[in-house]
């Protein structure tokens, strides 16, 4: 179960095409106040993944060490590398990633490209990732190429900003020669110990959001009448 939890950040080959965020998802865990479903389409033989629940992280500092590649590798579970392909702003980057997986299962690297914006509404803030090819990035051929198709995590604060509403849907697929029926058997954990991972490290943090991403938190905040940094 190990092995799978850091490719939730950067995993899939398989086609997507229409996904009905609302619908269809059959929930298979609840712990510590997150809610973990998973959902069957007929576009993907591996399952979608989708977590929700309220952490104890402010959402600034959620947002502070999602961007700070520097420090990925001291929270995100098994990562031991991440670097950038190219820094495009202050809420947008391809980043190159590389995950630790046990023996006899071949390391996994990842190109994935990062974007932060917020909805319409300024009800929260959006984080998408997904695969992409860059000439830039590079391959090594002791590893494994994951990739992902869709991702995204959704976050807001709530209780007058003192906590953080998470929502987060990917579509996982180690790729290699990892039967799909052990990939949906053993991705269960992966939100879950993703996001215990991130509150963890997130409501120690000393990092601050970059000026790109303290402007869309303070869109956020002021939609729900909040000012962004407050206690």
């Amino acid at each position: 179960m190990k092995f799978l939890s850091v490719l939730f950040l950067g995993l899939l080959s398989l086609p997507v095409y229409s996904l009905n965020l609302e619908s269809g998802w059959k929930k298979i865990s609840e712990k510590d106040g997150i809610k973990v479903y998973t959902k069957s389409t007929k576009d993907s033989p591996i399952q979608y993944l989708r977590a929700k629940g309220v952490i104890s992280a402010k959402v600034e500092n959620i947002c502070a060490i999602l961007r700070s590649v520097e420090t990925a590798v001291d929270w995100t579970p098994n990562l031991i590398e991440r670097s950038y392909v190219k820094n495009i702003s202050d809420t947008e980057a391809i980043l190159y990633d590389v995950s630790n997986m046990p023996w006899p299962v071949t390391d996994r690297e990842m190109v994935l490209h990062h974007k932060l914006s917020v909805t319409e509404d300024r009800d929260a803030l959006v984080l998408d990732f997904k695969s992409v090819d860059n000439p830039k990035a590079k391959r090594d051929k002791d590893y494994v190429r994951a990739k992902i198709e869709f991702g995204q995590l959704r976050f807001k604060p709530v209780e007058n900003g003192k906590k953080t509403e998470m929502e987060m849907i990917v579509l996982v697929d180690p790729m290699g020669s990892i039967p799909v029926w052990i990939v949906n058997l053993l991705q269960v954990s992966i939100p879950y110990d993703f996001l215990m991972a991130l509150n963890k490290y997130a409501v120690k943090t000393k990092i601050k959001p970059l000026p790109g991403v303290l402007n869309l938190i303070t869109q956020v905040k002021s939609k729900h009448r909040l000012v962004a940094g407050e206690e």
